[in-house]
């Protein structure tokens, strides 16, 4: 694979990792990351590498190992890649996908202190986003009205808003919304 097909190495380096996961120990499965690391992107690796134990984990049902192998790498891949809000929401998704609601609130703090300011109303939107979708459509609704008072010029934070809210079918509580933005 050439150099400049950075996707195909990727690939490459990505079934190569889940050989080692699967078949291979701990000891392997770190050392093949550290090396698609060095010929490829590192955030890439660690989000496809976190994107396979997050996979085993939803397989083996829980399983405390697991569970461990795959928060110790989602811990290292934060703090490698801290100015990064991809991998921040990746370990969010992985989260509450778990149910582990304080968890992802937790490091939602985190990760805003860790983030530049210019980054922080996305980030919060995304992760409101995800608790529509995967936690408590409630706590997305705070944090979207929280986003709305201190960003009330940001038209797109807004109709995402209402786009959750149509998409979760509590229209009536949309067009509120959109009456009271047009008052």
């Amino acid at each position: 694979i050439e150099v400049r097909q950075g996707r195909e190495q990727l690939i490459g380096w990505s079934a190569l990792w889940t050989l080692e996961h699967k078949f291979g120990n701990e000891y392997t499965f770190k050392e093949v990351i550290d090396k698609a690391c060095k010929q490829n992107n590192p955030k890439q690796v660690y989000l496809r590498a976190c994107e396979i134990r997050a996979n085993e984990v939803e397989q083996s049902s829980s399983d405390p190992t697991t569970v461990a192998k795959a928060d110790a790498l989602f811990a290292v891949m934060c703090k490698k890649h801290k100015s990064k809000k991809t991998v921040w929401l990746a370990h969010m998704q992985y989260l509450l996908k778990q149910s582990r609601h304080e968890d992802a609130q937790a490091l939602m703090k985190r990760a805003m202190l860790s983030l530049a300011t210019h980054k922080h109303a996305e980030m919060m939107s995304k992760y409101a986003q995800m608790e529509f979708e995967l936690g408590s459509p409630e706590r997305g609704r705070t944090i979207f009205d929280g986003l709305l008072l201190k960003y009330n010029k940001r038209l797109d934070l807004f109709f995402v808003y209402l786009d959750k809210e149509c998409k979760f079918g509590n229209v009536d509580h949309a067009r509120t919304l959109l009456e009271k933005r047009v008052e």
